[in-house]
C-alpha cells in the first residue's frame, strides 16, 4: 500500500474512534477538551489536504506530524475517559 494512503487511512481510523467515543450518551467532555479535540483534528484535515494538493513540500513529514496530531488527540480522549473512570 502507499505511504500516503497508509497514513490517511491511520488518520481516519483515530478520527472514528474519537466519533465513536463523543457520540456516547455517557461521554462528558468539558468546552476546553472539546475545542482541543476540534483543532487537532482540523489541522489533521488541512495537513491531508496539503499532501493531497502537492501544497507540501515533504509529503513523507507532513503525514508524520499528521498522525502525531490525530495520535494526540485519542489520547486525549482515551486519558478523560480513564480519568473518568478512576473518579
Amino acid at each position: 500500500m502507499k505511504y500516503e494512503t497508509e497514513q490517511a487511512l491511520r488518520v481516519k481510523s483515530l478520527a472514528i474512534d474519537v466519533m465513536e467515543e463523543l457520540m456516547k450518551a455517557d461521554s462528558n467532555y468539558s468546552a476546553q477538551e472539546l475545542k482541543q479535540l476540534s483543532e487537532l483534528f482540523s489541522r489533521c484535515i488541512c495537513d491531508l489536504v496539503n499532501v493531497y494538493t502537492n501544497t507540501s513540500e515533504d509529503h513523507e513529514m507532513t503525514l508524520k506530524g499528521t498522525v502525531i496530531k490525530a495520535k494526540i488527540g485519542y489520547n486525549l480522549m482515551k486519558s478523560k475517559k480513564e480519568t473518568a473512570g478512576n473518579a
